[in-house]
């Protein structure tokens, strides 16, 4: 065990308010080599924090910390000033950024209406198209059953199945509400 991990160990139940400036000093020097280095492929800047403190062989702070989770957050921050400097703005370090993209996307509410024999049932929900709505529905039954998607002109789409070529008496139809906004 290194000197540091001895050093900046925080046994459980005990608190510590700040990191030594040294123990800082260390962790950003880590986070600086690590954002130079672009044999190290960072996901995001929070990925390259955790590494710093584990190559620093110093505990992360928990929340309730304070001075400690202050000093955390500074290591964030400088985390993504130096991934920004040395592999740019638009950089590989940024690969979360089409998580991000795909969660502002526009999001579309369905009505979707299940009827069979004796059975009938609605609920909404909300996708960022009607391909998507069929696909999961097409999911949950593929194992049971064949199904024919027909397309209607209001933009929804009725499904029917069947199951060894003959039509089972289970109707889907899908219809759409209206724009939601994004993925929140």
């Amino acid at each position: 065990m290194s000197f540091l991990q001895d050093l900046y160990f925080i046994p459980e139940g005990e608190e510590f308010d700040n990191l030594p400036e040294d123990a800082m000093s260390e962790i950003q020097k880590n986070i600086r080599n690590g954002a130079k280095d672009t044999e190290q492929l960072w996901s995001n800047a929070l990925e390259l924090v955790h590494k710093a403190y584990e190559v620093s062989g110093i505990q992360r702070p928990t929340p309730d910390m304070k001075g400690a989770w202050k000093q955390y957050e500074q290591n964030l921050q400088y985390a993504v000033a130096q991934l920004s400097k040395y592999r740019g703005i638009k950089g590989d370090w940024r690969m979360s950024s089409s998580v991000f993209h795909e969660a502002l996307q526009k999001m579309v509410r369905f009505s979707v209406h299940l009827s069979s024999p004796g059975f009938a049932t609605s609920y909404e929900t909300r996708a960022r198209s009607l391909s998507e709505v069929i696909s999961h529905i097409k999911r949950e039954d593929a194992d049971d059953y064949e199904v024919e998607v027909t397309q209607k002109p209001d933009g929804g789409a009725s499904l029917r199945f069947f199951r060894y070529g003959v039509r089972i008496k289970y109707r889907v139809d899908i219809e759409p509400v209206g724009v939601v906004g994004v993925n929140v």
